[in-house]
């Protein structure tokens, strides 16, 4: 736009000069740019109010910007009272704080992502497939080939939340959220299987356990805990018992490993030194879970009840003072293990 002397120039040369003509353009000129002021803060006031409708709808309820939805937000679905409750995230004193949609009730191993968008999950049958926190846009990213034991299911999201690692058929695999990119790190020999795969805190290992894949429960005394890298090679064997060592769990560090050994709780380095006992307790100390503080562990207590499954309470060790406390909550099968979503929270596929 022309200055407002070279206009005042131009008109006049055109026209008699009029009374405080340079004046009324200078005002008139003003005015535009106060017009475009107001209209490119109209345009970002409205850009922000479309962005915080997109998180409103996509950011799962009670989620307060953590790595994975903690908080006591407003839950997404109205909260289930009857057996089997389904998906929820709780305090740890079992206080219910969100409910996930209905669909998760059928499913095993409940992993929320990184960002708190989507869950993971396996099927009944070994299918790997992922859906929002209300149960929407659900999609089968692996089809699965048959029934497993308790202790066999399992996936893992790294902590970028943009890869899974998962078993199938005794393999262990990982690729890409949207199921692309699909690549197969373990070739299990027969009667074999590698199970439960978990990414390191780095995302750069994956620790599982190994051993015969027969049974219903996959606790075999041959189950023997591993490390492979994500980028492949060679597995590490990192306990050599006979005993059953499964449902390896990382430390926050990457620093340690817990597991179940023989139904009792151990920690070991995670170069497989250092093993030692940590907790027993009369129903056993499956799918243990770190905090992401590092001083609980999260497990699953059988308590003797088999109807419609084997019933499990969900517990919690405070690791500086050996204190158990019960959160009153419980799961069907150590499928359904814990998942911190914060330090203060844990998501459980809940029986009652």
């Amino acid at each position: 736009m022309p200055d407002i002397e070279e206009v005042y120039e131009m008109v006049v040369k055109q026209s008699p000069p009029q009374p405080d003509a340079l004046e009324r353009q200078r005002k008139k000129q003003d005015a535009v740019k106060r017009n475009r002021r107001v209209g490119a803060i109209g345009a970002v006031v409205a850009i922000a109010a479309a962005l915080a409708v997109v998180f409103a709808v996509t950011r799962p309820a009670g989620n307060t910007g953590g790595p994975a939805g903690s908080g006591t937000g407003s839950p997404s679905v109205s909260f289930n009272t009857t057996p089997p409750i389904g998906a929820q995230v709780i305090g740890l004193d079992g206080t219910p704080n969100q409910q996930f949609g209905e669909r998760f009730t059928e499913q095993n191993g409940l992993q929320l992502s990184p960002t708190g968008l989507l869950v993971a999950f396996v099927t009944p049958t070994g299918s790997v497939g992922t859906a929002t926190p209300t149960g929407i846009d659900p999609r089968t990213l692996v089809v699965g080939v048959g029934g497993h034991g308790d202790g066999h299911l399992g996936v893992s999201w790294n902590a970028d939340g943009n890869r899974l690692a998962y078993s199938w058929k005794g393999n262990l695999y990982v690729m890409n959220v949207d199921g692309s990119h699909r690549r197969q790190l373990t070739h299990a020999a027969p009667g074999q299987g590698d199970y439960r795969p978990q990414f390191s805190p780095d995302g750069s290992t994956l620790v599982y356990w190994g051993g015969s894949n027969a049974g219903d429960d996959g606790g075999e005394p041959n189950g023997e805990i591993y490390t492979i890298p994500v980028a492949g090679g060679t597995p590490t064997r990192l306990t050599h018992d006979s005993v059953s060592d499964y449902e390896p769990t990382w430390s926050p560090d990457g620093g340690r490993i817990a597991y179940f050994h023989g139904g009792e709780l151990w920690i070991m380095n995670a170069s497989g030194g250092h093993a030692h006992h940590v907790y027993s307790d009369d129903g056993g100390t499956w799918a243990p879970a770190w905090s992401p503080d590092g001083s609980k562990i999260a497990f699953l207590s059988y308590t003797g009840e088999n109807q419609p499954g084997p019933i499990m309470d969900v517990k919690i060790l405070n690791l500086g003072t050996g204190h158990v406390a019960g959160t009153g909550t419980q799961v069907l099968t150590d499928l359904n293990g814990p998942q911190w979503v914060s330090d203060t929270e844990l998501l459980i596929n809940r029986y009652s």
